[in-house]
Protein backbone atom coordinates (compact mmCIF):
# COMPACT_ATOMS: atom_id res chain seq x y z
CA UNK A 1 0.00 0.00 0.00
CA UNK A 2 1.37 3.09 -1.21
CA UNK A 3 1.71 6.72 1.04
CA UNK A 4 -0.97 8.26 1.66
CA UNK A 5 -1.63 10.83 -0.79
CA UNK A 6 -5.44 11.16 -0.93
CA UNK A 7 -7.19 12.71 2.44
CA UNK A 8 -11.06 12.99 2.70
CA UNK A 9 -11.30 16.00 5.21
CA UNK A 10 -14.62 16.97 7.28
CA UNK A 11 -15.21 20.55 7.51
CA UNK A 12 -17.77 23.12 9.81
CA UNK A 13 -21.28 22.02 9.35
CA UNK A 14 -22.04 26.06 10.56
CA UNK A 15 -19.44 27.76 12.82
CA UNK A 16 -16.29 28.13 11.27
CA UNK A 17 -14.54 27.92 14.44
CA UNK A 18 -15.10 24.32 14.46
CA UNK A 19 -12.61 23.16 12.10
CA UNK A 20 -9.55 21.37 13.42
CA UNK A 21 -6.04 22.19 13.05
CA UNK A 22 -4.98 18.90 11.48
CA UNK A 23 -8.04 19.82 8.82
CA UNK A 24 -6.21 23.29 8.59
CA UNK A 25 -2.85 21.93 7.75
CA UNK A 26 -3.53 18.99 5.91
CA UNK A 27 -5.52 21.25 3.44
CA UNK A 28 -2.54 23.39 3.85
CA UNK A 29 -0.06 20.67 2.27
CA UNK A 30 -1.66 19.35 -0.23
CA UNK A 31 -1.82 20.23 -3.99
CA UNK A 32 -5.23 20.10 -5.15
CA UNK A 33 -8.60 20.20 -3.45
CA UNK A 34 -11.51 18.21 -5.11
CA UNK A 35 -14.52 19.77 -3.64
CA UNK A 36 -18.48 19.46 -3.89
CA UNK A 37 -19.41 23.31 -4.65
CA UNK A 38 -16.64 25.50 -5.26
CA UNK A 39 -18.34 28.67 -4.57
CA UNK A 40 -18.93 27.13 -1.04
CA UNK A 41 -15.42 25.90 -0.27
CA UNK A 42 -13.84 28.72 -1.36
CA UNK A 43 -15.56 30.97 1.18
CA UNK A 44 -13.89 28.52 3.55
CA UNK A 45 -10.30 28.62 2.07
CA UNK A 46 -10.78 32.44 2.06
CA UNK A 47 -11.54 32.41 5.86
CA UNK A 48 -7.98 30.27 6.63
CA UNK A 49 -5.93 31.75 3.83
CA UNK A 50 -5.66 28.95 1.75
CA UNK A 51 -4.44 29.35 -1.64
CA UNK A 52 -5.03 25.95 -3.46
CA UNK A 53 -6.29 25.16 -6.41
CA UNK A 54 -10.20 23.68 -6.32
CA UNK A 55 -11.70 21.42 -8.64
CA UNK A 56 -15.76 20.36 -8.68
CA UNK A 57 -16.69 16.77 -8.08
CA UNK A 58 -19.99 16.63 -7.09
CA UNK A 59 -21.63 13.90 -6.60
CA UNK A 60 -23.18 13.36 -9.83
CA UNK A 61 -19.16 13.88 -11.26
CA UNK A 62 -17.66 11.66 -8.53
CA UNK A 63 -17.12 8.40 -10.57
CA UNK A 64 -15.94 10.39 -13.80
CA UNK A 65 -13.28 12.61 -11.32
CA UNK A 66 -11.16 9.29 -10.64
CA UNK A 67 -9.18 9.13 -13.97
CA UNK A 68 -8.11 13.22 -13.18
CA UNK A 69 -7.15 12.29 -9.29
CA UNK A 70 -5.52 9.60 -10.02
CA UNK A 71 -3.02 11.42 -12.89
CA UNK A 72 -2.01 13.66 -10.38
CA UNK A 73 -1.82 11.09 -7.51
CA UNK A 74 0.40 8.90 -10.15
CA UNK A 75 2.77 12.00 -10.58
CA UNK A 76 3.51 12.43 -7.46
CA UNK A 77 0.97 14.90 -6.02
CA UNK A 78 -1.43 15.13 -3.12
CA UNK A 79 -5.00 15.52 -2.45
CA UNK A 80 -8.00 16.18 -0.80
CA UNK A 81 -11.56 16.22 -1.01
CA UNK A 82 -14.11 17.98 0.92
CA UNK A 83 -17.92 18.79 0.87
CA UNK A 84 -19.76 21.99 1.51
CA UNK A 85 -20.04 21.03 5.35
CA UNK A 86 -19.76 17.98 7.17
CA UNK A 87 -17.95 14.87 6.75
CA UNK A 88 -17.62 13.38 3.36
CA UNK A 89 -19.65 10.04 2.52
CA UNK A 90 -22.13 10.65 5.39
CA UNK A 91 -25.21 12.00 3.54
CA UNK A 92 -22.86 13.66 1.32
CA UNK A 93 -20.64 12.94 -1.81
CA UNK A 94 -16.88 11.28 -1.27
CA UNK A 95 -17.56 7.79 -0.36
CA UNK A 96 -17.47 6.66 -4.09
CA UNK A 97 -14.47 8.36 -5.19
CA UNK A 98 -12.80 7.17 -1.70
CA UNK A 99 -13.69 3.83 -2.98
CA UNK A 100 -12.51 3.87 -6.31
CA UNK A 101 -9.21 5.66 -5.11
CA UNK A 102 -8.49 2.93 -2.43
CA UNK A 103 -9.11 0.41 -5.36
CA UNK A 104 -6.44 1.33 -7.29
CA UNK A 105 -3.48 0.90 -4.34
CA UNK A 106 -3.83 4.40 -2.39
CA UNK A 107 -4.13 4.62 0.90
CA UNK A 108 -6.43 7.10 2.03
CA UNK A 109 -6.58 8.77 4.79
CA UNK A 110 -9.41 10.13 6.90
CA UNK A 111 -9.29 13.30 8.57
CA UNK A 112 -12.19 13.79 10.79
CA UNK A 113 -14.56 16.96 11.54
CA UNK A 114 -18.01 18.02 12.52
CA UNK A 115 -21.45 16.01 11.81
CA UNK A 116 -24.93 17.14 12.13
CA UNK A 117 -25.73 13.22 13.42
CA UNK A 118 -23.19 13.37 16.38
CA UNK A 119 -24.09 17.22 17.40
CA UNK A 120 -27.91 16.32 17.21
CA UNK A 121 -27.04 12.79 19.48
CA UNK A 122 -25.30 14.92 21.55
CA UNK A 123 -28.26 17.70 22.12
CA UNK A 124 -30.60 14.90 22.70
CA UNK A 125 -29.59 15.20 26.63
CA UNK A 126 -30.50 11.14 26.43
CA UNK A 127 -28.35 8.12 26.05
CA UNK A 128 -29.29 6.40 23.12
CA UNK A 129 -28.43 2.66 23.05
CA UNK A 130 -29.13 1.97 19.22
CA UNK A 131 -30.77 3.80 16.58
CA UNK A 132 -30.93 3.94 13.16
CA UNK A 133 -29.76 6.64 10.94
CA UNK A 134 -31.38 6.65 7.86
CA UNK A 135 -30.19 9.90 6.05
CA UNK A 136 -32.18 12.19 3.86
CA UNK A 137 -36.12 11.16 3.92
CA UNK A 138 -37.06 10.16 0.46
CA UNK A 139 -38.18 13.07 -1.63
CA UNK A 140 -41.32 11.56 -2.80
CA UNK A 141 -44.53 12.38 -0.58
CA UNK A 142 -45.97 8.74 -1.22
CA UNK A 143 -42.31 7.38 -0.08
CA UNK A 144 -42.55 9.56 2.93
CA UNK A 145 -45.80 8.12 3.98
CA UNK A 146 -44.88 4.92 3.49
CA UNK A 147 -41.97 5.18 6.24
CA UNK A 148 -43.94 6.94 9.00
CA UNK A 149 -46.67 4.32 8.38
CA UNK A 150 -44.23 1.47 9.21
CA UNK A 151 -44.03 0.28 12.79
CA UNK A 152 -40.89 1.78 14.16
CA UNK A 153 -38.97 -0.76 16.70
CA UNK A 154 -35.57 1.41 17.68
CA UNK A 155 -35.23 5.43 17.29
CA UNK A 156 -34.70 6.80 13.86
CA UNK A 157 -32.45 9.82 12.86
CA UNK A 158 -33.03 11.03 9.47
CA UNK A 159 -32.10 14.52 7.45
CA UNK A 160 -34.90 16.59 5.80
CA UNK A 161 -34.91 19.50 3.58
CA UNK A 162 -36.37 22.66 4.97
CA UNK A 163 -38.57 22.66 1.76
CA UNK A 164 -40.53 19.53 2.98
CA UNK A 165 -40.17 19.25 6.39
CA UNK A 166 -43.54 20.86 7.34
CA UNK A 167 -44.84 18.08 4.89
CA UNK A 168 -43.72 15.57 6.49
CA UNK A 169 -44.49 16.67 9.76
CA UNK A 170 -48.17 16.55 8.15
CA UNK A 171 -47.55 12.64 7.41
CA UNK A 172 -46.32 12.03 11.35
CA UNK A 173 -49.48 13.65 12.41
CA UNK A 174 -51.56 11.57 10.37
CA UNK A 175 -49.54 8.64 10.74
CA UNK A 176 -48.53 8.82 14.21
CA UNK A 177 -49.90 11.65 16.19
CA UNK A 178 -48.72 10.45 19.53
CA UNK A 179 -45.18 10.02 18.45
CA UNK A 180 -42.79 12.25 19.89
CA UNK A 181 -40.02 14.02 18.16
CA UNK A 182 -37.14 16.16 18.42
CA UNK A 183 -36.05 18.43 15.77
CA UNK A 184 -32.86 20.87 15.56
CA UNK A 185 -31.90 23.09 12.60
CA UNK A 186 -28.74 25.17 12.18
CA UNK A 187 -26.28 23.43 14.35
CA UNK A 188 -23.49 24.99 15.42
CA UNK A 189 -24.61 28.47 14.23
CA UNK A 190 -25.75 31.56 16.00
CA UNK A 191 -29.29 30.68 14.44
CA UNK A 192 -29.65 27.10 15.83
CA UNK A 193 -32.92 26.06 17.35
CA UNK A 194 -34.00 22.79 19.63
CA UNK A 195 -37.90 21.46 19.31
CA UNK A 196 -39.49 18.64 20.91
CA UNK A 197 -42.96 17.17 20.98
CA UNK A 198 -45.64 15.83 18.89
CA UNK A 199 -45.88 16.59 14.92
CA UNK A 200 -49.61 18.72 15.63
CA UNK A 201 -47.25 20.89 18.69
CA UNK A 202 -44.01 21.20 16.12
CA UNK A 203 -46.63 22.22 13.46
CA UNK A 204 -47.71 25.10 16.09
CA UNK A 205 -44.16 26.32 17.51
CA UNK A 206 -41.87 25.97 14.24
CA UNK A 207 -41.92 29.82 13.53
CA UNK A 208 -39.24 28.94 10.29
CA UNK A 209 -38.41 26.39 8.15
CA UNK A 210 -35.36 27.61 6.60
CA UNK A 211 -32.46 25.83 7.47
CA UNK A 212 -30.80 22.56 7.33
CA UNK A 213 -32.71 19.88 9.51
CA UNK A 214 -32.03 16.60 11.34
CA UNK A 215 -34.71 15.04 13.74
CA UNK A 216 -35.12 12.23 15.09
CA UNK A 217 -38.71 9.97 15.93
CA UNK A 218 -39.13 7.96 19.30
CA UNK A 219 -40.21 3.90 18.39
CA UNK A 220 -43.70 2.91 18.74
CA UNK A 221 -43.05 0.85 21.91
CA UNK A 222 -42.70 4.28 23.87
CA UNK A 223 -46.14 5.29 22.78
CA UNK A 224 -47.61 1.86 24.22
CA UNK A 225 -45.86 2.21 27.55
CA UNK A 226 -47.06 5.27 27.98
CA UNK A 227 -50.47 4.44 27.75
CA UNK A 228 -50.22 1.30 30.00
Amino acid sequence: MKEAQFYLVGTPIGNLGDISFRAIETLKSVDLIFCEDTRRSQKLLNHYEIKKKLISAPYFRERSSVGLVEEILRSGQRAAYITDAGMPGLSDPGAILLGEIRKLGYRVEVIGGPSALTNFIGLLGVELESFEFVGFLPAKRAQRERFFGESLKIPKIFFESPHRLESSLMIIQEKKPLSKLCLAKELTKISEKFYEGSAAILLKSIESWKGEWVGLIWPDKDIEDAAT
